[in-house]
């Protein structure tokens, strides 16, 4: 398996960090060592946080730095430590129902304390989507194995508070929450499957410049890819649909709100010509739309990859931006002038 997904959770075994595909854990918070810690939150790609002995994830106090953050060449930020809810003690570790396999609320796993509940494997491996795969191979007939294609059987986990509503904080969306992005628009009659592959993710065929992705975008909006109002995004390799449909309006670990840039797509893909913010009043809730802060102002901005633009012209721009130009008629003064 490809994907993120096994990764949620990692063992510490004999003092020896957890191996991932392509990233490297050295360091763990100050004042521990790898033999103070039994697992590792995360550490896949964008974070990573850690839980002692005890099984409570480890905080420190008001002013520690426990989440380590990955740098991110996008962003040209991380390497570096923060805080994570610095100053609670004894923060109980209670993510297993989408951590893990064969989640049970009830118990401590391990013995310890802080570990709410109890599992089969950590992380997300094969039998926590498919059912019971070795019951399975020894009895066929009796064990059937699950194939769930359906979108909600991703939004289980990818999945915030309610499927209306799309959660922001500090001017960015809060992570894992694609299930409620993908619900605000008609692309929710589709599932997850058809775009992605979850054996294999995003990260590593990125890593490996493979295709990302089960098809393009192209594939079903093949007119409004052939008809595009600037010549520039039309000729740049460099601009995708991804690049104002899909940017990086979500922060995992890192995000510079100031320059519309989080560390994570969204599946909103909706613009709205008109819309040029993005959040409600109190900064708390995206709008169901995609504003033209974030689809056009990742590129656009003081210090970006494109010349800075004004409201006025961003809209201007962005209206009919996908409206094939009127077909000339053969004979008409247009096309002999055009000759």
């Amino acid at each position: 398996m490809k994907s993120g997904h096994p990764y949620k959770l990692n063992p510490v075994v004999d003092g020896q960090p957890p191996e991932y595909p392509f990233t490297k854990l050295e360091d763990v918070p100050e004042g521990y060592t790898w033999d103070d810690i039994s697992y590792v939150i995360g550490g896949y790609n964008w974070k990573a946080r850690f839980i002692d002995k005890d099984g409570y994830i480890i905080t420190g106090d008001e002013n520690a730095t426990t989440q380590y953050n990955y740098y991110n060449p996008d962003l040209d930020m991380g390497n570096n430590w923060v805080g994570y809810h610095a100053g609670e003690e004894n923060k109980p570790y209670d993510c297993g129902t989408c951590h893990t396999t064969a989640y049970s609320p009830e118990g401590n796993q391990d013995g310890l304390p802080g570990l709410i509940g109890t599992w089969s494997e950590p992380g997300i491996q094969c039998e926590e989507c498919h059912g019971p795969g070795s019951a399975h191979a020894e009895y066929p007939m009796s064990f059937a194995m699950n194939v769930d294609r359906d979108s909600a059987a991703c939004g289980d986990c990818h999945f915030r508070g309610v499927p209306e509503e799309v959660d922001a904080k500090g001017g960015l969306i809060k992570h894992h929450e694609q299930y409620e992005e993908l619900f605000q628009s008609k692309h929710l009659t589709i599932s997850c499957v058809d775009c992605h592959d979850p054996h294999d993710g995003v990260i590593q065929l990125r890593k490996t410049g493979e295709q990302t992705t089960r098809t393009q975008c192209e594939n079903c909006h093949f007119q409004e890819a052939q008809a595009q109002k600037s010549e520039k995004h039309a000729s740049s390799s460099d601009v995708q649909c991804i690049s104002c449909h899909m940017p990086r309006v979500t922060k995992s670990a890192l995000g510079d709100p100031e320059k519309f840039t989080g560390d994570i797509r969204t599946h909103l893909m909706a613009i709205d010509p008109n819309q040029i913010e993005q959040f409600n009043e109190d900064g708390t809730q995206s709008l169901s739309q995609l504003g033209l802060n974030f689809a056009c102002r990742g590129c656009h901005v003081e210090g970006g990859s494109a010349e800075p633009m004004t409201d006025e012209e961003l809209q201007a721009m962005a209206n009919d931006y996908h409206t094939a130009p009127p077909a000339v008629e053969e004979g008409t003064a247009e096309d002999t002038n055009s000759n």
